[in-house]
């Protein structure tokens, strides 16, 4: 639960004519956090506004806002909801979101250093698929930690993680490029111990930062500290430049799951970003199939717990070359009678062949859900690595329950997404805006070469076409566009290879 952080002068009052303070939940670097009742709408809120000191600094005022802009387009739920945005005539910038009961990650670690693999895994599912809808919607957090990650705890309700603080998130606009470095306190690209290597050397980042820091935090959650340590920030950042990721201690190298955990590990930790998993998605779907926790029928477990007394984490971090000798001695005889007994007590299972995963993305005019069978996908625009034979099936469903349903076949060859007007408004000339980011791609409509690059603006007459977006250094896509002789608007994320 929220600790009620002290006394403060705004607690009693009614902020902006419409939020009741009942208390103030945290202190933050640039602002304050309270439980509110909003009096219009009659609900609980979180109130998080900017401290007065700060409300005339720009660059500290534009971080605020950035993090409204942010959240307001997802609705993932798996994210914080954004629910006003407001500032007060004395110029104090506040926002509304939902008010949480539980724990961030970080207190959860701090009383108990590591989780059980399983729970750890869970979370770490649970991240990624939030992150998956805010890469879909082309914002990278680049602040992920184990205090942005909270385990909403209520009664009768099973835990659940909701994502918080997109203040430092890269938005990619066409309209603004957004590559200002926030350098105030309070306002740094990241966190130390979870930064990645290009945030470190200042470079350009993109989804697979966050998959860096959730193998941080993933890896910090299972042997009580993160991969690579330092007394002072010089030395976190050098080793995370420089050293090589731990090994997995002896006790847990007979261990297949532990193994392929620590594949999965290693891949999304790597130093060059290019041989990193090269989505969200990727990494999600290789760590689910660990999850022992959620609906997935393939999940296999991790039979042994990291031990409570923390050895993995001495071993890793504190033992001395002697210590290591007796210590490891001790542990891997004990150890290895209970993987011994897990293994005995272990369904056998045969390995099968993997079925080759395809990228597709699916838009639509207005945002709806993404069916496939009975699993909700997430909202349009989105983009998902699927393994489903061809043809089948994908419903575009809306909040009234109205569905519209395509058939994915074969034809035409090397589709890689769809886009559907589901209430077009006809004029005499409609047109289908295509954007793109970066922007300057080739389009070609129906096989045939558009004479102008993205942004543009293509005839609609046609209730169905299929266009190619084609540009140097990243994916070809295909989509196959479903106007149904309205205007249509289209933009597209488009992804390196």
């Amino acid at each position: 639960m929220y600790n009620h952080v002290d006394t403060d002068p705004l607690v009693g009052t009614l902020f902006d004519g419409r939020y009741l303070i009942n208390f103030l939940i945290d202190r933050g670097g640039m602002g304050n956090i309270y439980n509110a009742n909003d009096v219009k709408r009659g609900n609980i809120v979180a109130l998080k506004m900017l401290r007065p000191e700060f409300s005339d600094d720009p660059t500290i005022v534009r971080r605020f806002q950035r993090e409204t802009e942010a959240v307001s387009c997802l609705k993932h739920k798996n994210i914080c909801q954004l629910f006003d945005v407001g500032i007060t005539r004395d110029g104090i910038h506040y926002f509304t979101m939902e008010f949480l009961e539980g724990r961030a990650l970080d207190k959860i670690l701090k009383q108990r250093h590591v989780l059980p693999p399983d729970l750890a895994i869970h979370y770490m599912v649970e991240v990624a698929a939030g992150l998956c809808d805010a890469h879909n919607h082309g914002i990278i957090h680049r602040d992920m930690k184990p205090a942005n990650i909270f385990i909403v705890q209520t009664a009768n309700t099973p835990e659940f993680i909701k994502i918080l603080d997109f203040g430092v998130a890269k938005i990619d606009e066409d309209v603004e490029a957004l590559h200002q470095k926030l350098t105030n306190a309070g306002s740094t690209l990241g966190t130390p111990y979870y930064m990645s290597p290009e945030q470190i050397s200042g470079g350009e980042v993109d989804g697979r930062t966050d998959i860096y820091a959730l193998g941080v935090i993933l890896w910090e959650c299972l042997f009580g500290a993160p991969p690579f340590e330092g007394s002072t920030l010089i030395d976190i950042f050098k080793a995370t430049m420089q050293e090589k990721l731990p090994k997995l201690p002896p006790a847990l190298r007979a261990s297949k799951q532990w193994k392929r955990l620590y594949k999965i590990l290693d891949k999304a930790l790597q130093k060059d970003r290019d041989k990193r998993y090269h989505s969200m998605q990727a990494f999600l779907r290789d760590l689910s199939q660990l999850d022992t926790k959620s609906s997935s029928q393939n999940a296999q477990p991790i039979l042994m717990e990291t031990p409570p007394s923390l050895p993995v984490f001495h071993y890793l971090h504190a033992f001395t070359p002697a210590r290591i000798a007796i210590a490891g001695a001790i542990l891997c005889a004990v150890v290895a009678l209970s993987v011994a007994i897990a293994v005995t007590l272990m369904p056998q299972t045969t390995t099968q062949e993997q079925s080759a995963f395809h990228t597709y993305k699916f838009f639509s005019d207005p945002p709806v859900n993404i069916i496939l069978g009975e699993k909700d996908l997430g909202t349009t625009p989105l983009s998902v690595e699927l393994d489903e034979k061809i043809p089948f099936s994908v419903v575009f469903r809306e909040p009234s329950g109205s569905e519209y349903k395509i058939l994915v076949t074969d034809s035409p060859k090397d589709v890689t997404g769809f886009a559907v007007n589901l209430h077009p408004e006809h004029t005499d000339r409609p047109m289908l805006r295509i954007e793109t980011n970066p922007p300057d791609a080739d389009i070609t409509v129906d096989g045939a070469p558009y004479p102008l690059k993205t942004p543009c603006n293509i005839a609609a007459s046609l209730l169905q076409m299929t266009v190619e977006i084609k540009l140097d250094g990243y994916r070809t896509e295909t989509l196959q566009v479903i106007t149904n002789g309205g205007e249509m608007k289209l933009h597209s994320n488009l992804f390196r290879p």
